[in-house]
């Protein structure tokens, strides 16, 4: 969902583009083209179905866009979403063949997890900022041309079909606040993960292959014992949708906005019937165009022993931006049962 059209502008364009490198090289290295490999050593597809997939690609005459030369930011933003489309293209293109699935173990260590052989080479970015995003555009271009020569291939051998990548694309877009939910269960079990997440948001999610969006830098504030973290956004409604789906309709309004930053204990009372001890200091995050924050609820007592799936559904969009905490497991069963969504 687009965020507020008068929103501000992005402010730290260095910061978006070093993101967007570091993005691309991870999705790059770590996840299509060893995933290419991956199926090629076990007969799946072949690099002539791929040469094939190309040659039918090469024959459809790409759109023309009649736009002028876009601005910096234009360009900018361009990127980030056509990062997010690589991110939904190559979860949708990985879809398990049935029969012929392989050992987690197996892809991590064929991707260089375990064994530096095989780490594919990274590439560098260098020059001023407008070389960078050239070469960035370039390369994702790239990168978008070989997951579409992959994805004909399977759909030419067999190996999926059409129906079930457009329910994975439908899948993927229906997500709501799930992808946030499960970076918390994540988080909750996973305590290197955690310090990665906390440490430098934006990497760590990338773990999950969840799209970024127009992320910057995402903040990850953790409540504890002694702090309660909230996240507004004083100036519009920027908001991390691709981790925590839409907002809530409240976080748009400005009663919200204006009480959260004055009295944050009272609005969270008054508001939200979240009554937190005295004892306990209360945090206020500004999200903004460049650093989106999202809160790290605690974990639920009762929840020991309790999958990461279940653990996510503990999880509600409320939770994610600090105005409830997370639900308790008998709160959670006596609810019915669905899947988060928007």
């Amino acid at each position: 969902m687009a965020e507020h059209p008068h929103g501000p502008h992005l402010q730290d364009a260095e910061g978006h583009v070093r993101a967007v490198q570091s993005d691309l090289e991870y999705l790059r290295r770590k996840r299509l083209e060893p995933r290419i490999l991956h199926f090629a050593r076990r007969g799946l597809v072949s690099l002539a179905d791929l040469l094939r997939a190309h040659a039918f690609l090469a024959a459809v005459p790409p759109e023309r866009d009649g736009a002028g030369p876009p601005s910096l930011e234009a360009r900018i933003r361009g990127l980030e979403d056509s990062l997010d489309a690589l991110v939904t293209g190559i979860a949708t293109a990985t879809i398990p063949v049935v029969g012929e699935a392989v050992p987690i173990d197996d892809t991590r260590r064929e991707r260089g997890d375990y064994d530096p052989f095989f780490v594919l080479a990274k590439r560098s970015y260098t020059g001023a900022l407008e070389e960078r995003l050239g070469q960035l555009e370039r390369e994702l271009g790239e990168a978008h041309l070989v997951l579409r020569a992959f994805t004909q291939a399977l759909l030419a051998t067999g190996r999926v079909t059409q129906e079930q990548l457009d329910a994975r694309t439908r899948q993927l877009s229906s997500l709501g606040y799930r992808n946030g939910a499960r970076i918390v269960a994540r988080a909750w079990v996973d305590e290197d993960f955690k310090r990665r997440l906390l440490h430098e948001g934006r990497p760590a999610v990338r773990e999950l292959d969840i799209p970024p969006g127009r992320l910057g830098r995402l903040g990850v504030a953790e409540n504890t014992a002694d702090v309660h973290h909230v996240v507004v956004c004083t100036l519009c409604s920027c908001y991390p949708h691709d981790l925590l789906g839409d907002p809530p309709w409240w976080y748009r309004t400005d009663e919200y906005k204006q009480r959260i930053v004055v009295d944050p204990r009272g609005t969270l009372r008054e508001m939200f019937g979240l009554e937190l001890p005295d004892g306990v200091r209360v945090k206020v995050h500004d999200s903004t165009s460049d650093v989106r924050w999202m809160v790290l609820p605690t974990r639920p007592s009762g929840s020991e022993g309790m999958t990461e799936e279940q653990l996510a559904d503990l999880v509600t969009s409320e939770s994610l931006v600090g105005t409830a905490p997370a639900r308790s497991p008998l709160e959670r069963s006596a609810e019915p049962t669905s899947a988060p969504g928007p």
